[in-house]
């Protein structure tokens, strides 16, 4: 079986039992009941991973990472040289990743290595000036304060870093103004996903303390 198809099956199944990507259920559509293909044509994953604009070697971010659904996508855009970082706040969510990281290893030979964490539900725990690319898929509506998350999530950006959040449509207005409120701008928008948004934020610059100073 093909890696992304592997990856959509288990996440399909895991759905099922209430584990990492079927958070994003609620509410909006039974997770469970669809086909894998038919969860990709939902998702768009290949869409959502193209307009990362990864290139090879970079560091990436799973915020939530849950089933996984993503995380070996971008393994695989990054490459051997890569690295990707998964997180989930959730002991299951993460032992469900790592047993799809195993099983999956054999599908993808030319994916980054995965570290796979456990993240409090207020700090992403990651480096400071580590990552190229952050993606928060489905995730931002369960953050109990989504304008400190994002700021410390922008502390853990390389130069040239975005933070690239995927969610439904609703979230978005409430997710514009945290990112805003936290010091993003929007560097890129994504319309091609039926009932959701993308859109890839840049940390604006900061203010230079000599023009601070001045009248």
């Amino acid at each position: 079986m093909h890696a992304h198809a592997f990856v959509a099956a288990f996440a399909i199944g895991l759905a099922g039992l209430g584990c990492g990507d079927a958070r994003e259920s609620r509410g909006a559509r039974p997770a469970a009941s669809l086909s894998p293909e038919a969860y990709d044509r939902w998702r768009k994953p290949e869409r959502v991973v193209a307009a990362l604009g990864l290139a090879r070697g970079q560091s990436v971010a799973d915020i939530g990472a849950g089933t996984g659904y993503f995380t070996l996508r971008l393994a695989e855009a990054v490459g051997p040289t890569g690295r990707v970082t998964a997180t989930d706040v959730d002991p299951a969510a993460l032992s469900t990743l790592d047993q799809l990281s195993r099983r999956a290893s054999t599908s993808a030979p030319g994916a980054a290595p995965i570290d796979v964490r456990r993240a409090l539900p207020d700090d992403p725990g990651l480096e400071s000036g580590r990552y190229d690319r952050i993606l928060v898929a489905q995730v931002d509506h369960l953050l109990a304060d989504r304008v400190d998350y994002l700021r410390r999530l922008r502390t853990a950006l390389a130069p040239g870093g975005r933070v690239a959040v995927a969610n439904r449509i609703p979230h978005r207005a409430a997710l514009m103004r945290a990112a805003a409120a936290a010091g993003y701008s929007v560097a890129a928008d994504v319309a091609e996903l039926p009932g959701q948004f993308l859109v890839l934020l840049a940390p604006d610059p900061a203010p230079h303390p000599d023009r601070e100073a001045s009248p």
